[in-house]
């Protein structure tokens, strides 16, 4: 479960400002913090240098640290093969199976079945016994064992008689232990139906998957492989950042972390969980905060939640400064257009009619937060591409 917090933690990020219950601050911060402040989306990229000159007081990094590093990565992992383009149109058409209703045969194990059935004890027909048009999936256990191993091999339109015996353990104690006769027919079976991928499925249905413009069998196929070599360049390069950076911290001393800022970090976790126990905990019949931490996130107490947060909240600001430190000394920035272009992206994912919207409920601080997010992209493409790779395929 403790994956599952670390997702409520990455909340105290970017997301949090999005999800967590407070508004907007007012308050503002000096001139010595690293805490986000209201601040524009021209204004963020003046803040990398100042923040990173904080960030020196606790961390020294050297350009030999990350410039030209050696790393081992295989590549062979982040190609596109015509397999994986196959899988994905697989994939695509599945997502738009349909079910079919099929009038021959015979049922298995594991078949979704329309029957009728009517159940007598000593030729009296019994409360709950009968059913038409009743859907069933074979094999599931729902009916009692000699009723649902019953419906195995029979052929769809026939009429059968089963005999079964009720558990003598059966709730109703007028059918415990006794035996019965089903008499059933099975109207048809449903079949997924996958369809075929054709140029006038294409054009039909293309747009509802996201591949808006694709009206033909090649255009799609094309479309696919496309999104997965951007999705598996953009693997890459975060395997190939990952890799840098755990050479970056693997011998790194860090004096501190900035108070202010790592307090709000946990400030801000506490509130997210506090929040969605406060939604879920009666989900879970549980009606205190401690209870709901052991409980759902398998933490053997709240101090060993607060040791985790904690932990993993100065990881997160390691990384911050770290960044950030990179950045300053490398002229690497952050422009308005990209703060503004990601904000309308984020506004489309969470509802909300655009970036506008966002700064208006949380205040100009989240300049400072989707800067950061931009920043980060920027450096890890940056540390990605002055990179040297040592191992580049599979053995």
């Amino acid at each position: 479960m403790k994956r599952r917090f670390m997702g409520i933690m990455l909340a105290a990020t970017l997301a949090a400002s999005l999800v967590a219950c407070s508004s907007k601050d007012s308050s503002t911060t000096t001139a010595t913090s690293t805490v986000n402040s209201e601040i524009t989306a021209e204004e963020y990229a003046d803040t990398i240098v100042a923040n990173a000159n904080i960030y020196k007081n606790y961390v020294t990094i050297n350009s030999e640290d990350y410039l030209n590093r050696e790393i081992d990565v295989d590549t062979s992992s982040y190609t596109v093969s015509d397999d994986d383009v196959n899988s994905q149109l697989e994939t695509l058409l599945e997502q738009l199976t349909e079910t079919e209703n099929v009038y021959e045969g015979e049922t298995k194990e594991g078949d979704v079945i329309n029957l009728d059935y009517s159940g007598t004890l000593d030729g009296v027909a019994f409360s709950g016994g009968t059913a038409t048009s009743y859907t069933y999936t074979v094999g599931s256990g729902s009916f009692i064992d000699d009723l649902d191993q019953g419906l195995i091999g029979l052929t769809v339109g026939q009429t059968y008689d089963i005999p079964c015996t009720f558990p003598s353990d059966y709730s109703s104690t007028d059918l415990a232990g006794k035996s019965v006769i089903f008499t059933v027919t099975v109207n048809y079976i449903e079949k997924d139906v996958v369809p075929e991928l054709t140029d006038d499925w294409v054009a039909t249905n293309a747009s509802t998957l996201g591949y808006d413009g694709c009206t033909t069998v090649e255009e799609l196929t094309a479309a696919v492989r496309a999104n997965l070599e951007t999705t598996a360049a953009s693997n890459l390069v975060s395997a190939k950042y990952s890799a840098v950076y755990a050479l970056i911290t693997e011998n790194l001393e860090v004096n501190d972390y900035p108070a202010d800022e790592l307090q709000q970090l946990l400030d801000t976790l506490n509130d997210n969980i506090q929040s969605e126990f406060d939604t879920y905990g009666s989900y879970y019949g549980i009606t205190d905060l401690e209870t709901y931490i052991t409980t759902v996130y398998g933490f053997e107490s709240t101090d060993a939640f607060n040791e985790y947060a904690d932990e993993y909240a100065k990881s997160y600001l390691l990384e911050k400064m770290i960044v950030t430190i990179i950045a300053a000394d490398n002229d690497i920035t952050v422009t308005a257009d990209e703060i503004n272009t990601t904000g309308e992206e984020l506004a489309s994912y969470y509802g909300y009619d655009n970036y506008d919207a966002i700064l208006s409920e949380y205040g100009n601080e989240m300049n400072a937060e989707i800067g950061y997010q931009c920043l980060y992209t920027n450096v890890t493409n940056f540390l990605a591409d002055n990179s040297v790779l040592t191992t580049t395929t599979a053995e």
